[in-house]
């Protein structure tokens, strides 16, 4: 059984996570803030978020080829240099415009570092892969929390948003030196793939499998987030406090089991755990949503079913892809995350259509979708030795 190579490596990387969250999520704290300075809607605010979520689609893809060309390694730095340009042009922004091209950037240099650490677990351990994958990502929601609560005291206290921007540059700047001292691993030479195999990717009907499978899995999180809290006040009144109340609680639960979960995915096996998981958020959620306003505790604690999902699913490519494993692995989060941006589209369209109530089902309807292509996914590789 072979442990982990470099452990330094590991908090090195669980730090960056916790550092790219930040720039990921300072948008959604200061989305008031920008409309007052740059003197833009709501409408310009969509576009924004539009353009943020292009930017990490697009570099998604990008660097998943990249990491088989020239090696996570560099596509790291990459990722990082592009943060800290981007938030130089964040911190500096004259007008709206700029500011798009800095949210664009930001994005492009978020998904070459997530891209990267994706694909270098599979480089740093065997036995522990499931447990490091699932650890790192619950740094995320850490950042998150870390930012949403302390960037929101600092406007409350007086801090602008170009000051906060400023930290997280003089932060970005500190990992990309640190960088240069740890050791990051690479394949060897004649590992590193110089062609892309498209004929075998682009026939296999595994990859479309996944990308449905992650896809819709990724719409049902992103909704929640997304769409929770609008639900709750507009379907049962709840004031501000009290629907936060709800989505915190799935929010909070979601990141405890993200980081406890790869202990199980390790004892029960990868696609186990992902179909036994997303049967019983897609069960939960949809009870939730049909006892109305009792059930949306229920609903708030399915949040532990939706944790090890996503990197417990992105783990198992390289094991089924082994030829150009990164260069998948971009395709398959970069059109996922297209499928999540198009569902995201559709419920803010049948709010308005059949309402919040009935339009919020097509949460769970993608948990159930999610389940059916997982499942697929797992009879298609019992050959596979993914555990």
């Amino acid at each position: 059984m072979r442990k982990i190579k470099n452990k330094t490596t590991i908090v090195f990387l669980f730090s960056l996570m916790i550092l790219v969250s930040m720039g990921d999520n300072l948008r959604g704290v200061f989305i008031p803030v920008f409309k007052g300075e740059f003197n833009v809607d709501d409408t310009g605010m969509g576009l924004m978020l539009i353009i943020s979520s292009l930017g990490y689609m697009i570099f998604t893809f990008i660097g998943g080829v990249l990491c088989d060309k020239i090696g996570q390694r560099k596509v790291l730095r990459l990722g990082m240099a592009s943060c800290i340009i981007s938030l130089l042009l964040l911190f500096y922004s004259p007008n709206f415009t700029v500011l798009l091209i800095g949210m664009f950037i930001i994005n492009m240099g978020v998904s070459l570092i997530v891209i990267s650490v994706n694909t270098l677990i599979p480089l740093l351990a065997i036995s522990f892969q499931a447990i490091l994958m699932n650890m790192i990502h619950s740094f995320y929601g850490v950042g998150a929390t870390i930012t949403q609560r302390g960037a929101g005291l600092m406007l409350y206290n007086g801090f602008s948003f170009r000051s906060i921007y400023l930290i997280l540059i003089s932060l970005f700047l500190l990992a990309f030196i640190i960088s240069f001292g740890i050791k990051i691993p690479e394949k060897n030479k004649d590992e590193i793939e110089k062609t892309i195999q498209w004929n075998y990717i682009l026939k296999n009907k595994l990859t479309y499998f996944y990308i449905l499978a992650l896809g819709l899995y990724i719409s049902a999180e992103m909704s929640t987030a997304n769409w929770f809290i609008n639900f709750m006040q507009t379907t049962y009144n709840f004031d501000a406090n009290k629907s936060a109340l709800y989505s915190s609680v799935f929010l909070g639960i979601f990141t405890i089991g993200r980081f406890f979960g790869g202990f199980v995915v390790e004892k029960v096996g990868h696609f186990k755990s992902v179909v036994i998981s997303l049967s019983l958020a897609t069960f939960i959620y949809t009870t939730g949503l049909i006892l109305g306003s009792k059930g949306l505790l229920m609903v708030s604690i399915s949040g532990i079913f939706f944790s090890i999902i996503f990197p417990t699913i992105v783990v198992t490519i390289s094991k089924v892809f082994p030829r150009n494993s990164s260069f998948v692995t971009g395709i398959v989060v970069s059109f996922a995350s297209g499928i999540s941006m198009i569902v995201n589209f559709l419920i803010g369209y049948f709010n308005d259509l059949i309402g919040t109530q009935n339009s919020f089902y097509i949460i769970p309807i993608s948990l159930l979708i999610s389940t059916v292509f997982s499942i697929v996914i797992f009879l298609n590789t019992k050959s596979i030795r993914l555990d």
